[in-house]
């Protein structure tokens, strides 16, 4: 063990480079439908029973030697938690869109991934306390379920997302007399039982702003025409007569293999608004081609249009954009 922690602090690189490594040729095979690409994922999702054992296992090791026992828990601890956030990381990375809510929940993700490696902060502001720890070890654990569940388990976003947050939820309350007992004073107490049940309500509730993970769009475009799933000519501007010959939204989604996914197409304009849901299927490399089609637009249709193409909780994946002239 004494071997290993030298070799973790003389290349602290090491790991967190293997993680995204990993994570980025799960990203690439995924999308192929290769089998490894489940197995890289599944090893991820060893994070989770880590959560529940770690308590148990350190108090057993304080008891026989109390700086042996925090170090070691501490280490296997800060390891797990940087496989997750880093094998994570390009996933999110990849669904990240020009979009306010994508890039804070990506930065924040790359934050927490950063202060991971880092040994003075991460001893400082996460190890220090068991809540802080517990929820520290929840986050990096619920980023990777939202990757890994539509990998491993062909679960759809909107299945994987409340999954993921009723899982990590009933872990933080089974962990709860542990962090309650690292907590002093009852309203520090009282104030984090009240987080555990709130804080998945928030990030719900926030659920349009979180990335799609999983999902990539490899290629999106406005046009008029569509011959056997192949798209014409990009269109920006419109002329109202061009609108009788109708505009096509076209998009080719990557999913793991397996995955059966409904997307929305939203037209909106003004105060107009149209959904169109059309359903993708996982395991093609270049991404699975599919198109909405409008041909009836409302008499004041001049002006900027956009079609935003979303999953069924509305994040958002890919946002398109033409005007139409008067």
């Amino acid at each position: 063990m004494e071997r290993v922690f030298e070799l973790e602090r003389r290349m602290p690189w090491l790991l967190p480079a293997v993680s995204f490594s990993a994570g980025w040729l799960s990203f690439v095979l995924v999308q192929r439908g290769e089998s490894l690409a489940r197995m890289i994922a599944a090893l991820a999702l060893l994070g989770w029973p880590w959560l529940l054992i770690e308590p148990w296992l350190r108090r057993r090791l304080e008891r026989k030697k109390e700086r042996l026992g925090n170090l070691v828990v501490n280490f296997i601890s800060q390891s797990l938690q940087q496989e997750l956030l880093f094998f994570s990381l390009p996933f999110l990375i990849g669904a990240t869109q020009l979009h306010a809510g994508h890039i804070a929940f990506t930065t924040i993700a790359a934050a927490a991934a950063l202060l991971s490696t880092i040994d003075p902060w991460y001893e400082r502001f996460i190890a220090v306390r068991a809540a802080r720890r517990m929820t520290f070890h929840a986050y990096c654990s619920w980023l990777a379920a939202l990757v890994v569940l539509p990998i491993a388990l062909s679960l759809p976003l909107e299945k994987a997302l409340p999954w993921s947050l009723i899982g990590v939820a009933g872990w933080l309350v089974l962990t709860l007399p542990l962090s309650l007992y690292s907590l002093s004073g009852v309203a520090a107490r009282l104030a984090w039982a009240a987080s555990i049940l709130i804080a998945p309500a928030l990030l719900w509730m926030a659920r349009a702003e979180l990335p799609a993970a999983g999902l990539a769009v490899t290629e999106a475009r406005i046009t008029q025409t569509i011959e056997d799933l192949e798209p014409g000519q990009l269109v920006r501007r419109l002329g109202r007569l061009d609108l009788e010959r109708g505009v096509i939204a076209f998009a080719a989604i990557r999913a793991p293999s397996g995955l059966s996914q409904e997307v929305i197409f939203e037209w909106r304009h003004a105060d107009h608004l149209e959904r169109i849901v059309e359903q993708i299927q996982g395991g093609r490399s270049t991404g699975f081609r599919t198109y909405s089609r409008k041909q009836i637009f409302p008499e004041a249709a001049a002006g900027s249009w956009t079609v935003d193409v979303l999953t069924p909780q509305q994040q958002l994946l890919k946002r398109l954009r033409f005007v139409v002239d008067e």
